[in-house]
């Protein structure tokens, strides 16, 4: 479910990935507590996997529909900014904290932005249909 249809599917992919690495490059760079590490390595693994399996323009193994990715865009989101809370890190780790609750909210707003009807058979013009013999 998107409110505006903005954002191809090209670069929506491109911040799948950016993102994925970001968290799991950011939790081991800054190091914290092991729940804290734990949950951007884990969240990040699980987008980084889940955009590899997508079909859209930088899945790897296209096997999971664009519409059924975006659910796990918003479970992401929601474990990003709930994780520190849930797992009990947001007094210990408060850069991670500040970093993941960002990064939920980064990942909301391009979801609801992202146009999830992608599909590579779509025709971008009008085609001429052929003459019937």
């Amino acid at each position: 479910m998107s409110l505006v249809r903005l954002l191809p599917a090209w670069f929506h992919a491109i911040a799948d990935y950016a993102v994925a690495a970001t968290l799991i490059v950011v939790a081991a760079a800054v190091g914290g507590s092991n729940e804290a590490v734990a949950a951007g390595i884990v969240i990040g693994a699980v987008v980084l996997v889940v955009s590899m399996l997508t079909k859209y323009p930088l899945g790897v193994v296209k096997v999971l529909p664009f519409t059924i990715h975006s659910a796990g865009d918003y479970l992401a989101a929601a474990l990003l900014v709930l994780s520190p809370f849930a797992l009990g890190f947001n007094d210990s780790d408060t850069g991670l904290t500040a970093f993941y609750i960002a990064a939920g909210i980064a990942v909301l707003a391009v979801s609801l932005i992202t146009n999830y009807q992608y599909s590579p058979k779509r025709q971008w013009a009008a085609q001429p249909t052929p003459a019937a013999a």
